[in-house]
């Protein structure tokens, strides 16, 4: 017994030992790669590239020594644990060089860009904030120091904050043209890299937690909660079984996360293209009548990639921050949400009607996103409708809750598709979407706000004969101590 205790020891060991490399591995790797990028030093980045594959070997040697640890082994309930975050680690440690990979890459798609200043300093910022997560990682885990793997979390946040200024920063360089199209998307992905990074060292803070007292993120907690209650979980399940679910879920987040990043390459791909074959046109030859033309479309081409950017920060809000509550009049929702959309519905010979107001209902929310919301639905009306139409925007009372429609009769949506229309760039007519300048985010935004506010969205449609979206919210009582 002691002799494989020994032999358990050994091993949980060497899996805590390379561990430990990757993390300190990518935290000198992204000092590393910023300077590359900051001096255009491609040699550099070549090294760190081919590099990579030192973090893949240390992977893979963990990722086969849990693997036998618990087929060999006879790992007790804490180091089964210890293994199973252990294999949750090493992929979010692997994933991060990939990113640094990633970022070395763009070193040489970079040559001539000469970034100014506020974008390099804020490059290094993130910089410096993401290895600091990672040492403090590295550091939390070889001494399970759980106070320290919480403050992790605290400081991706500072990292999402200077993520966030970053990129609205170049995207006003890149609409004054202070940046090649092609230069401010490279500059931009970057950006979203440093931000991963960031992401998967709280994973990994995460998986620390784990380790030390079985601590899981809520969600996942109240999942296992659900299932005790259901009592499919009265007898132990197997530990194969166990860890086997885990891989199956993570390969299906990963399936997620790849089919995300694919549709925000092929959203962004198409308008960066344009910006670029335009910002070609107009260094040459052209004259001043064509000139003016060139650069509103450019503009408008530029403007796109920002509504995308600006609705992927949208969303990456909703998700992963609570709503600020106040108590809101549903009628001064509906009436800001129009006016949001009023200029845009005069431009396109749409009228803009509303029903069931005033009705003195009340909502407890975050008035930002709700507004947000409706104006995208009312917003959506009116780019599938018709000219000289109209668009109508109704309130229902239903006692306990509120519905919020918005009735358009255009083109319609056929019934095959009304189950997809909320998924992120998903597009029903993708010719007519780039036509009128949908960024494919919207209903996935409504979505998100009505799920965070207790409520649902729901649509009804017919192709040719309209649709009508609706929002259902539940209201504060009128006899409420609140109201």
């Amino acid at each position: 017994m002691s002799e494989n205790r020994s032999q358990l020891d050994e091993r949980l060991h060497i899996i805590e030992d390379h561990l430990v490399q990757m993390m300190e591995m990518v935290s000198e790797r992204i000092s590393d790669v910023t300077s590359a990028m900051l001096e255009g030093d491609i040699a550099s980045a070549d090294r760190l590239i081919i590099g990579d594959d030192d973090i893949d070997l240390l992977s893979t040697q963990v990722e086969e020594a849990c693997v036998a640890t618990l087929v060999r082994e006879a790992p007790v309930a804490t180091d089964l644990r210890f293994v199973v975050g252990a294999l949750h680690a090493n992929s979010d440690i692997e994933r991060s060089g990939d990113l640094v990979a990633n970022i070395a890459k763009a070193v040489g798609r970079l040559q001539g860009a000469n970034p100014d200043d506020r974008i390099r300093e804020l490059i290094a910022q993130m910089s410096d904030q993401a290895g600091e997560l990672f040492r403090r990682v590295s550091e939390a885990f070889r001494a399970r120091d759980t106070a320290l793997a919480i403050s992790v979390a605290d400081m991706d946040d500072v990292l999402d904050d200077l993520h966030y200024r970053y990129i609205h920063y170049v995207i006003q360089e890149a609409r004054r043209a202070d940046l090649d199209p092609q230069h401010a998307l490279q500059l931009a992905l970057i950006g979203r890299f440093y931000e991963r990074i960031g992401d998967h060292a709280e994973n990994v803070g995460e998986r620390i937690r784990y380790i030390v007292d079985g601590w899981v993120p809520e969600a996942q907690a109240a999942e296992r909660a659900k299932a005790r209650q259901s009592g499919e979980l009265a007898t132990p399940s197997p530990r194969g079984v166990a860890v086997i679910g885990a891989l199956a879920a993570e390969r299906r987040i990963d399936a997620i996360r790849r089919d995300f990043v694919a549709n925000v390459s092929h959203e962004l791909k198409t308008p960066v293209g344009a910006m670029s074959l335009l910002a070609d046109t107009l260094a040459g030859d052209v004259s001043g009548a064509d000139r003016e033309r060139l650069g509103e479309m450019l503009m408008k081409e530029a403007k796109r990639v920002e509504d995308i950017i600006d609705d992927l920060l949208e969303l990456t809000r909703l998700e992963e921050s609570e709503p600020e509550t106040e108590l809101l009049d549903v009628d001064d929702i509906v009436m800001r949400s129009v006016e949001k959309v009023q200029v845009f519905a005069l431009t396109r010979s749409v009228e803009l009607a509303t029903v069931g107001l005033p009705s003195d209902r009340q909502v407890m929310g975050d008035r930002r996103a709700l507004v947000r919301a409706m104006a995208n639905l009312i917003d959506n009306a009116v780019r599938y409708s018709d000219p000289n139409s109209q668009v109508t925007i109704s309130v229902v009372d239903l006692g306990g809750s509120v519905e919020l429609g918005v009735r358009d009769h255009g083109v319609g949506i056929p019934r095959a598709e009304l189950e997809r229309v909320f998924e992120r760039f998903y597009r029903v007519d993708r010719a007519r979407s780039r036509e009128t300048g949908g960024t494919g985010l919207g209903l996935a935004i409504v979505r998100h706000v009505a799920t965070n506010h207790g409520g649902r969205v729901s649509v009804d449609s017919k192709p040719g004969e309209g649709s009508e979206f609706v929002v259902t919210l539940p209201c504060v009582p009128r006899n409420s101590p609140t109201s």
